[in-house]
């Protein structure tokens, strides 16, 4: 691809921020100490990961997703591959990510130079080279850093399609977002606002915006479609995952009602699994059919006080924007850290939560809180600045795509506000930032010049 190809002609400045971002990467992987037994065991294969790593030892040994309906298989299957060339070590499969990361970065400022300028694409690579969230999950089981790196590559190639209107990058968009679905599948609702964007850029044609719409979903179809196709065959269902109800109820639902009631949200998952045999759910039964029962579930709870729970939601979008997840990064750095309970962190309001921080926190996470705060402050304070410019120069359109789609993947999150899920709008934010702080630089120059 020419994206691959490309990555190697960049400016010595860029080779530079790649060195050093190299550097401190492979230090926060010493400093983790990945391939220690007790850190693999309590850090590293626990909740989401060791599902993954066991995925990607069916697919190594057997070649199978072990009856699998849950996860979708393109992270399992990256991991595998891993596994296959170097053994079957996490910390090999977390060495590989940091790379992943590195090729992020590049891909932010190419995009940034697609989009706007050499300027803004290179400050949007150190922005996102200095996002702590983006680093430190690298060091996760988890599909955080090959999502980013395929999704930005997804969004450079439909920039570059929408630019240059080449068919070939319309097809490879909706490979490349089709994949990006198979790692995760909260892009799947994601694509419809792809979809939708390229018939508004095309309005003035809109035959030719038709036919272009149609090429990326044709494309994006035949991705995916192979493993709906393998749910159809083995549980009758052409589906992604039945990962959607299960998530509705034991995570938008569960908090919720534990924040409603002021329950343990351990409490609340037992009363709702109780409530789930009433109705007819068995361990055994069709995973999808499981799922019609958690969906059912959640909607008769969230229904029944949704003006609240939508206030809730909403908050909730707001916390993900402002937490600074220092509990991740403490972990990772081995630094001595309190942490906040699952009830503190979603009964409490923001206020009483950023008291909170300071006053029982460690000094070691007030630091590391402080920094990631000063970024967010920074990222989100330039972004309204180049928001207003880009309405200004009547480039509305671009805006309300790049902030569009930073607010899809914080709304869809809503209810849990761990800083994970702001990942995927941070590119998007960064980029709207860039552009809002190359056109400050430029204005400082000029004033300076006069």
């Amino acid at each position: 691809m020419n994206t691959f190809l490309d990555a190697f002609k960049l400016p010595k400045k860029l080779w530079w921020l790649l060195f050093f971002s190299l550097i401190v990467r492979i230090f926060v992987f010493i400093r983790f100490e990945p391939w220690d037994a007790t850190v693999i065991k309590n850090q590293i294969l626990i909740f989401d990961s060791m599902g993954y790593h066991n995925l990607a030892l069916c697919i190594k040994n057997y070649f199978t997703f072990c009856g699998d309906a849950f996860r979708t298989p393109a992270y399992p299957f990256f991991v595998s591959i891993v596994y296959q060339l170097f053994g079957d070590y996490p910390y090999a499969a977390i060495f590989v990510q940091i790379f992943l990361n590195l090729f992020s970065i590049v891909l932010m400022y190419k995009i940034g130079k697609e989009v706007f300028s050499e300027k803004v694409g290179f400050i949007a690579a150190l922005l996102f080279s200095l996002d702590l969230h983006h680093l430190i999950f690298i060091y996760q089981i988890l599909t955080e850093t090959i999502y980013t790196t395929v999704f930005l590559m997804g969004l450079l190639y439909f920039i570059k399609a929408i630019q240059q209107h080449k068919l070939k990058y319309y097809i490879l968009t909706g490979i490349i977002y089709g994949i990006s679905t198979l790692i995760r599948p909260i892009s799947q609702y994601y694509i419809a606002g792809i979809l939708l964007f390229t018939l508004m850029w095309y309005f003035k044609d809109l035959r030719i915006g038709i036919k272009h719409t149609f090429v990326i979903g044709l494309a994006y179809f035949i991705t995916i479609a192979p493993w709906c196709l393998r749910n159809y065959n083995e549980y009758g269902h052409f589906a992604l995952s039945n990962i959607k109800g299960y998530n509705l109820l034991f995570w938008n639902a569960s908090y919720y009602e534990a924040k409603r009631l002021q329950l343990p949200i351990d409490t609340v998952n037992a009363h709702f699994k109780e409530e789930l045999l009433k109705m007819g759910w068995r361990p055994d039964a069709n995973p999808f059919e499981k799922e019609k029962y958690d969906g059912a579930l959640a909607n008769k709870i969230l229904k029944a006080h949704f003006a609240d729970y939508l206030k809730t939601h909403l908050i909730g979008t707001v916390k993900i924007h402002l937490s600074v997840g220092t509990h991740i990064l403490t972990e990772v750095l081995h630094i001595p850290a309190k942490k906040f309970s699952e009830e503190e962190k979603y009964t409490n309001g923001v206020f009483t939560l950023v008291q909170k921080f300071f006053r029982e926190k460690t000094i070691y996470e007030v630091g590391l809180g402080v920094f990631v705060g000063t970024m967010l402050a920074l990222i989100y304070s330039f972004a309204m600045l180049g928001i207003w410019k880009l309405i200004k120069e009547k480039r509305t359109l671009l805006m309300l795509f790049l902030l569009g789609s930073a607010g899809y993947f914080t709304l869809i999150s809503g209810i849990i506000s761990y800083a994970r899920y702001r990942l995927p709008s941070m590119p998007f934010y960064i980029l709207l930032a860039s552009f809002g702080v190359a056109w400050w630089l430029d204005k400082r120059a000029n004033k300076a010049k006069q």
